[in-house]
């Protein structure tokens, strides 16, 4: 979603939400599917009812509007994206316009106001639909629009976390470094369990800036004890703090149009390293995560050579995934490792490095091809060296400063800006 809002907001184009109204009962089923009578309905004893329709409560209720969805969205002219099955693309000579839904709720995206009226109506007659001039939720996200951009809140979210956990405080805290080590189930593991879902979410949605803890975290999740609640109440009086923060949809014409930033640390928890990376889309970062590796490395050039692999792929679907909106991208993959660099260009293949899988060596025909570049970055200016290890605070509010900048977040004054990740030592 946020990298139709970023082309939107780029372009300049027209947005307007729909909502279908009882989208479960539009489909037939081809099955023959019988239900008792419901109270009130007196038609002989020993009768049941024949299904012509679904209806709420079927199991099999959702598939069957995705295929009634595809069937009517394909007579009207929409076409569905190979990589993105909530995504369809309506092309009009070399003109083209988007529509995006999520079960009942879709945003639609058009150049200008009268192909915004013909397709309304189009869909306004297989469907009934209410409609919105404007953006105003979606998917739980708020939007509201300023300028020619967007801004992304998620305050209902922060407000079910705070109940849940039981937290009031009006202060930043960071976490303080201490060891955590598994212990057998408590009864507070379901709302442990409840709290960590709404903050993954969270993470994964507008709030990058938690989801390192927030992923350590979660490894207690089967064996948790007050500690670790302890430790998440934290997190969640950091979040709470920032409740009205938000993110900032926009375009930046100096950026270039996708950058990737890269990092992995070597030798984290169980020896295992991690990577994460973020998409930066004309200056809005629309994808970010982080992983741990399912093998042990044993350089550092390995695990970040692995990385770099891996994130390639990924960003090859988003690229993929977008042509048809913004035409053929050649992202730009950052990295901070010189090592990673030479052997990612084939320009240095040592005796250390031979033992490295061959699936990883993509890498070097994606580049060769012309569908990527890679170029070196400092440490100091690599922002998805957050996802990878617990930051200082002098650096991780440099980090911190610098996707404010180019994030947009919206912060209160007085808010101290800090990251909430922990120097956790390694769980037990």
């Amino acid at each position: 979603m946020q990298s139709i809002l970023t082309i939107a907001s780029k372009l300049s184009w027209k947005i307007n939400t729909f909502y279908v109204t009882s989208a479960y009962l539009h489909s037939k089923i081809d099955q023959t599917i019988f239900v008792k009578l419901p109270p009130g309905v007196t038609i002989g004893e020993n009768k049941v009812l024949k299904l012509k329709k679904t209806l709420y409560g079927l199991k099999q209720v959702g598939r069957y509007w995705c295929i009634h969805l595809k069937e009517i969205l394909k007579e009207i002219g929409f076409k569905e994206n190979e990589n993105d099955q909530s995504r369809y693309v309506y092309k009009h000579g070399e003109d083209y316009d988007i529509l995006w839904i999520q079960v009942d709720n879709g945003i639609l995206v058009t150049r200008n106001d009268t192909i915004m009226e013909m397709l309304k109506f189009k869909l306004t007659e297989r469907f009934k639909l209410r409609w919105d001039k404007d953006i105003n939720s979606e998917v739980g996200i708020e939007i509201n629009r300023e300028g020619t951009g967007f801004i992304l809140k998620q305050p209902r979210l922060i407000k079910k976390l705070i109940q849940a956990t039981d937290s009031h405080s009006t202060e930043s805290k960071p976490l303080p470094e201490i060891k955590l080590k598994s212990s057998p189930a408590s009864q507070i593991k379901h709302k442990y369990l409840l709290a960590i879902g709404m903050i993954l979410y969270l993470s994964q949605a507008m709030r990058p800036d938690v989801m390192y803890a927030v992923n350590y975290l979660a490894r207690f999740a089967i064996n948790t004890k007050h500690e670790h609640w302890k430790e998440l109440k934290n997190l969640v009086d950091y979040i709470s703090t920032a409740k009205h923060q938000a993110s900032q949809v926009g375009v930046d014409n100096a950026r270039r149009s996708m950058d990737v930033y890269i990092d992995a640390n070597w030798g984290g928890e169980g020896s295992r390293s991690q990577h994460g990376f973020c998409i930066v889309l004309y200056g809005t970062m629309v994808a970010w995560n982080l992983k741990m590796k399912s093998c042990i490395t044993i350089l550092t050039c390995q695990a970040e050579y692995m990385a770099l692999s891996f994130e390639a792929r990924e960003v090859l679907w988003l690229v993929s995934n977008m042509e048809d909106m913004i035409g053929h991208q050649c992202p730009a993959l950052l990295l901070e490792n010189r090592s990673e660099i030479q052997i990612a260009n084939k320009s240095s293949r040592k005796r250390k490095s031979r033992h490295i899988q061959r699936e990883f060596h993509i890498i070097n025909e994606l580049e060769v091809s012309g569908k990527l570049t890679i170029d070196w970055i400092s440490t100091t200016d690599n922002m998805a060296d957050i996802f990878t290890k617990w930051q200082r605070k002098i650096k991780t509010s440099k980090f911190r400063d610098c996707m404010d900048g180019l994030w947009g977040w919206v912060l209160r004054r007085n808010l101290k800006i800090m990251m909430i990740v922990s120097n956790y030592t390694n769980p037990i």
